[in-house]
């Protein structure tokens, strides 16, 4: 059971790890978006542009600005979640491991009082058998 509950968070970290790398790739796009759209009003500027075009570009540009900030805060967040899969995996691991040496331990303990056991009948036998042949 604790290796189900161990490779169900592993499954966990792993979606929560494509939705971060999914988040930031959403960034880098609006990145690129904002830097292409930058290139050309450099571009534009330098040959001539109407106010009005300079004035859409720059509130264009300023919106791909939130939209950035606010993509870096779903990337903190999906960073968030990330950490809390990691840290539950790792509490399913060592609950694991736990539950592992626990069961290796009471396993020792019955092999050795089997032994004791056994050395008890054959102690018992020897004993019977050296009254008989006295």
């Amino acid at each position: 059971m604790k290796k189900q509950i161990e490779s169900n968070m592993k499954n966990e970290l792993g979606k929560a790890v494509q939705e971060l790398e999914r988040q930031k790739n959403i960034l880098k796009e609006i990145e690129a978006e904002r830097d292409e759209y930058i290139r050309e009003i450099n571009s534009k500027s330098s040959s001539g542009i109407s106010v009005g075009l300079l004035k859409e570009y720059n509130s264009y540009i300023s919106l791909l600005k939130d939209r950035m900030k606010l993509q870096i805060k779903n990337i903190r967040y999906a960073q968030e979640i990330v950490d809390k899969c990691r840290e539950q995996l790792i509490t399913a691991v060592q609950e694991r491991k736990m539950m592992e040496k626990l069961r290796e331990k009471k396993y020792e303990e019955h092999v050795k009082g089997q032994q004791k056991m056994e050395q008890k009948v054959i102690d018992e036998i020897a004993s019977f058998n050296y009254k008989v042949s006295e």
